[in-house]
C-alpha cells in the first residue's frame, strides 16, 4: 500500500513537472531572447534569413516545435524575393539533444508551403544551397549561455534532420528576375534522408500555368534519391510518372494555347547523374543520363467524336543531357505506331544557339497509319476509304536554319480504295532523296482504270481491231524543297476524261471542292504550288487547267453552261480565264478575265474582263435564272461562283465580295421588245455598286448612248441616263399595225429610275422623264390638219417637218406632254398616253395663238385617236359645244 502511494506521488510530481516545463517553455518562447535563439538555429539550418511570426512547442508524446507564418529569405545572388514561405512549419526534436541543451531537428513538416526556384545567369539553382550538407563541422547554439551577440553555436543539426514533409504546396520558377507562367500546385510528399548525405524524394504535384484554365492535367509523381547540396545534388537518380493528361491541357500548359487537339497523354521518365553507365567508369559531373517514354492515344480534332481507329503512338528517347556544355543528345530514338515504326538519333543545343540535328536511320510507314491520322483531323472522310501501301526511308535533317544533309524515300506502289469506284486507284512507284541540299520526290503517278466495255461484234468474230484507246484518268505529283533558299514546289499535272472522278475522290477524303456547282466533262493541265521563305508558307499557284466539252451546272442556274473550249490560268497566284467558246445564258461567249490587283480593302480580289456575246436576250436570262421575280436567286447563284460553302448569306453580303471592271460587247441585245445591236459598255462592280458607262448600241436605225447605275441594297435600285439619235419611228417597238402608220426619225434623252427585283416589281415602280426631237414625221390614216380645219374627221396622211416636246413615264404609261409638231401650214400640239400594253390615246389640237400654254388651255378643236393600237378609232370634239362628229 505504501508502494502504491509512493508511485502515485511520483506520478503526480512527474505530471506537475511536465506541465511546469510546458508552461515554462511556452513562456520562454514568447521572449525575444528565445525567439532570436530559435531564429538563429533555423538560419544556420537553411543558410538563409528566416522570419517566424510565432513559436510554440509540445513535449508529448514527442518533443515538437511549431512555427506559424514562416518565411525563408533568398540570398542576394538569386534576388530579393522569398525562397520559401509556409503557413505552418512543424519540426520534431530529439530528446538526447534537448537534454544536452541542443536543438536537433528530426522531421520537418510544411503546411501550404510556397517555394520559388530561381536559376541565375551562371546556371546555378538556389535549391542547391538549401538541403543540409552531408558532413558535420558546424556548431549550433546551446540552451545555456547567451551573450549580446547571440547564443553560443553548437554542432550542426544537419545530421539529425531526417525528413521534410510537404502538404498542399506550390513551386514557382524564375529565370533571373523573370517569373515563368509555369508552376506546380498541390505539391505533397516528403524528402527523407536515408543515409549520410543521401536524400530520397517522394513527391506528387499538379502542373499549372497562369492565365489558362486547365481541366485534366493528371498528377505528376516524382520518385528518386539525390545527394546533399555539398555535392550539388549529385549523384542523383529520379523517376517521373505522369498519366491521364488531356492533350488539350498539355498544349495549354506548354504554350498557353489550345490547338484543337484532343486525346490522352502519358509519360514515364528516368534521369540520373553521377551514376556510372554501361561502359563508363568515371561519370562526368553535370552530365545527366535520361530515358523518356511518351504515349498518346485517341488523338483527334476537338470537334470530331472518338473512334476506335483514332491514332495512337509511343515515343522512346534515351540519351545524355550535358548541362555544362548545354547539349542534349538523343542516342536512341524510337517511334512506334500500330503498323509503322521509325528509329534514329539526334541532338540539340540548349544555350544561345538553337542548332539541332535529327538522324532517321530507318523508317517503315504504312499508308493505313497515315490515313488514320488524316481521318482524325479531317471530318467527312468516307468509311470505305482504305490505303494499302508501304513507305521506307532514312535521312538527316539539320536545324538553325533548316537544311537537309542526306535522305531517301521509296515505295513500290500501292492501291487506294474509294467508295463509288469499281476498281481501286493505283499509286505508282515513289522515289525520293536529297541531292545538294534539295529534297525531291520524283513524279508519282496515280491512275484510275477506265470503265469496262463490252466486246464489239468485230471482237466476237475475231476480226482485227485497232488498239483500244487508253481511257484511264491519271495524275502525277512531284515534290521539291530547297533548304538553302527555303523554297520549293509541288507540281501536279494530269488528264481526266470525266472530272467527276476528281470530285468523288476529294469528297471521299472529306473535301468538297465544288461548293454549289457541278462540272462534267474532260479537263487537263498542270499546276505548281510554289512557296518561299518557309516550307508550305506564302505559297502561290502557277499553271493552267484546260476544259474541253465540259458542262458547268451552278446552283441557281436552271441550265448548265457548256465550256466547249476554255482555259483557267494562274500566274504568281493571280487567276485568269481565257474563254474561246462557251454556251450559256442563251448566248455564245468568248473573251478573257483575270485578277489584276487587290481592292482597297485588301481582302477581295479585283478582276478585269473583256467578254463578247453573240446575242443577249432578257427572256433567256430570265429562263436561266428564273423563276421570275424570285428575290433570292442571287443567294443561290453567287455562292457557287465565289466558291463558298455558305449559301445562307444575303445578296448584299455576297455581292460585296465581287470587285470587277471591264468591257462587255454583244452583237445583239433583246430586252422585251427593245432590240439593240452592236452593243458595247464599260462595266464596274464594286462594293455593291454597279456602274455601266460609255454604253452604246444601234437601235431602230439610230444610235443610243447611256449610263446605268445600280445599288444592290436590300431593295435594288437602278438609274439610267440614255441619249437616242436618229431612231426610225416606224421601227419602234409598236404593234405591227401601229408601226405601219408612222414614219420619221426621233432623237432625245431619257432619265429612268426603277427599284425592286423581278419584272413585275420593276414595271410597277419604273418612272422617268425625257425630251424628244422629231424630224420628217408622217402619220398614215388621218389628215390631222384638214380634220382640225374642217371640224370633222378626214382620212389621209399627215406630215410635219419637225417636232419637239417632253414626256414622262409613270403608272405603266408614257405620257406625252404637249408635243409641238411643225407642219407646212400650221402647228399642231399632241398630248396623250401610250400604255405598256396595247392601249394608245392621242389628242391633236390646233394652236391659234401658237403658244404651248394655249395648247394646254383653251383649244376648242381636238382630234382624238384612241383604243387598241391594232385598231384605234378617231373622233372629233369641239370643246365649246361638246359636240362630237364621226
Amino acid at each position: 500500500m505504501n508502494g502504491v502511494q509512493k508511485f502515485w506521488k511520483w506520478a503526480l510530481v512527474l505530471v506537475a513537472l511536465i506541465v511546469g516545463v510546458q508552461l515554462s517553455v511556452s513562456f520562454a518562447l514568447r521572449t525575444k531572447r528565445m525567439h532570436g535563439y530559435l531564429i538563429g538555429n533555423l538560419e544556420r539550418e537553411f543558410g538563409r534569413p528566416v522570419q517566424v511570426r510565432q513559436f510554440s512547442a509540445e513535449f508529448l508524446p514527442m518533443p515538437r516545435l511549431d512555427m506559424d507564418g514562416v518565411t525563408i529569405g533568398e540570398t542576394p545572388e538569386f534576388g530579393h524575393e522569398y525562397f520559401l514561405r509556409a503557413d505552418r512549419m512543424q519540426a520534431s526534436l530529439g530528446w538526447l539533444a534537448l537534454l544536452r541543451g541542443h536543438l536537433a531537428f528530426g522531421t520537418m513538416s510544411l503546411t501550404r508551403p510556397s517555394l520559388i526556384l530561381v536559376r541565375n545567369a551562371n546556371g546555378r539553382w538556389n535549391l542547391e544551397d538549401w538541403l543540409p550538407p552531408s558532413s558535420a563541422g558546424k556548431h549550433a547554439g546551446t540552451l545555456g549561455d547567451a551573450n549580446s551577440s547571440g547564443l553560443e553555436q553548437a554542432a550542426s543539426p544537419g545530421n539529425f534532420l531526417r525528413k521534410i514533409e510537404f502538404d498542399d504546396g506550390r513551386i514557382t520558377f524564375k529565370f533571373e528576375n523573370q517569373k515563368r507562367p509555369f508552376a506546380f500546385i498541390s505539391v505533397s510528399g516528403d524528402v527523407e534522408q536515408t543515409g549520410l548525405g543521401r536524400w530520397q524524394l517522394n513527391l506528387e504535384a499538379k502542373p499549372w500555368r497562369s492565365g489558362v484554365v486547365l481541366q485534366s492535367v493528371g498528377i505528376l509523381y516524382v520518385r528518386g534519391d539525390v545527394a546533399g547540396t555539398s555535392a550539388r545534388l549529385q549523384p542523383a537518380r529520379v523517376q517521373v510518372h505522369w498519366e491521364k493528361v488531356s492533350l488539350a491541357d498539355l498544349f495549354r500548359l506548354i504554350t498557353g494555347n489550345d490547338f484543337g487537339v484532343r486525346g490522352e497523354f502519358g509519360l514515364d521518365g528516368l534521369a540520373s547523374v553521377g551514376v556510372s553507365r554501361e561502359g563508363e567508369s568515371n561519370p562526368a559531373p553535370g552530365k545527366w543520363s535520361y530515358e523518356l517514354q511518351a504515349r498518346v492515344k485517341q488523338v483527334h480534332r476537338w470537334d470530331l467524336t472518338e473512334r476506335n481507329d483514332n491514332p495512337r503512338m509511343s515515343l522512346l528517347v534515351k540519351g545524355v543531357w550535358d548541362l555544362p556544355q548545354g547539349e542534349v543528345r538523343m542516342e536512341e530514338l524510337s517511334m512506334d505506331l500500330p503498323q509503322s515504326n521509325c528509329h534514329g538519333a539526334g541532338q540539340f543545343e540548349t544555350k544561345t544557339n538553337s542548332a539541332w540535328s535529327l538522324q532517321l536511320t530507318s523508317a517503315a510507314i504504312e499508308g493505313a497509319d497515315i490515313l488514320s491520322w488524316y481521318r482524325a483531323f479531317q471530318p467527312g472522310v468516307a468509311e470505305g476509304v482504305s490505303v494499302q501501301q508501304s513507305f521506307s526511308g532514312r535521312g538527316t535533317v539539320l536545324g538553325g536554319p533548316l537544311r537537309w544533309e542526306d535522305g531517301e524515300l521509296s515505295s513500290e506502289g500501292g492501291t487506294l480504295r474509294i467508295p463509288g469506284f469499281a476498281e481501286s486507284l493505283r499509286v505508282g512507284v515513289v522515289r525520293g532523296g536529297v541531292r545538294g541540299n534539295v529534297f525531291a520526290i520524283e513524279p508519282v503517278r496515280i491512275t484510275l482504270p477506265g470503265p469496262k466495255s463490252e466486246p464489239t461484234i468485230a471482237a466476237r468474230t475475231d476480226k482485227p481491231q485497232a488498239k483500244p484507246k487508253d481511257t484511264r484518268d491519271w495524275a502525277e505529283f512531284r515534290f521539291l524543297h530547297d533548304a538553302s533558299s527555303n523554297g520549293g514546289l509541288i507540281h501536279m499535272d494530269g488528264h481526266l476524261e470525266q472530272v467527276d472522278s476528281f470530285f468523288k475522290t476529294a469528297l471521299a477524303f472529306g473535301k468538297t471542292v465544288n461548293h454549289g456547282w457541278e462540272l462534267n466533262g474532260g479537263v487537263g493541265g498542270d499546276l505548281d504550288w510554289k512557296w518561299e521563305k518557309g516550307l508550305f508558307r506564302n505559297g502561290r499557284w502557277n499553271g493552267a487547267i484546260n476544259f474541253s466539252r465540259a458542262e458547268l451546272q451552278a446552283a441557281g442556274l436552271n441550265q448548265p453552261i457548256e465550256l466547249e473550249d476554255a482555259r483557267l490560268e494562274w500566274k504568281e497566284g493571280q487567276r485568269a480565264a481565257n474563254i474561246v467558246k462557251a454556251e450559256g445564258f442563251g448566248a455564245t461567249w468568248s473573251g478573257t478575265a483575270g485578277e489584276s490587283r487587290l481592292s482597297p480593302d485588301g481582302e477581295v480580289p479585283h478582276w478585269q474582263f473583256r467578254l463578247h456575246a453573240d446575242h443577249l436576250d432578257a427572256t433567256e436570262l430570265d429562263r436561266w435564272i428564273g423563276p421570275r421575280a424570285r428575290p433570292n436567286w442571287l443567294e443561290r447563284v453567287l455562292p457557287s461562283l465565289l466558291g463558298s460553302a455558305n449559301t445562307g448569306g444575303r445578296p448584299s453580303e455576297l455581292l460585296r465580295r465581287i470587285s470587277a471592271e471591264g468591257e462587255l460587247t454583244a452583237d445583239s441585245v433583246s430586252i422585251e421588245k427593245i432590240k439593240l445591236s452592236r452593243a458595247r459598255a464599260k462595266i464596274n462592280l464594286q462594293n455593291l455598286q454597279l456602274n455601266v458607262r460609255e454604253g452604246e448600241a444601234q437601235w431602230v436605225g439610230g444610235n443610243v448612248r447611256g449610263t446605268l447605275q445600280a445599288t444592290f441594297s436590300a431593295t435594288p435600285r437602278y438609274e439610267i441616263f440614255a441619249q437616242v439619235d436618229h431612231a426610225n419611228v416606224a421601227q419602234l417597238p409598236w404593234t405591227p399595225e401601229w408601226s405601219e402608220r408612222w414614219n420619221g426619225s426621233a432623237s432625245g434623252t431619257l432619265h429612268l429610275t426603277a427599284a425592286g427585283v423581278g419584272r413585275g416589281e420593276l414595271l410597277s415602280q419604273i418612272a422617268g422623264r425625257g425630251d424628244i426631237q422629231l424630224k420628217n414625221m408622217e402619220l398614215n390614216g388621218w389628215d390631222v390638219v384638214s380634220s382640225l380645219e374642217s371640224n370633222t374627221v378626214k382620212t389621209g396622211s399627215s406630215r410635219w417637218a419637225s417636232g419637239e416636246g417632253e414626256f414622262e413615264i409613270k403608272d405603266h404609261q408614257v405620257h406625252l406632254d404637249a408635243i409641238q409638231l411643225d407642219g407646212a401650214r400650221t402647228k399642231v400640239w399632241l398630248n396623250g398616253t401610250i400604255g405598256f400594253g396595247k392601249e394608245v390615246s392621242f389628242a391633236f389640237r390646233s394652236a391659234p395663238t401658237g403658244t404651248r400654254e394655249a395648247a394646254r388651255g383653251a383649244d376648242v378643236r381636238v382630234l382624238r385617236v384612241s383604243g387598241p393600237s391594232e385598231s384605234p378609232q378617231a373622233t372629233f370634239e369641239t370643246i365649246g359645244t361638246g359636240k362630237k362628229k364621226p
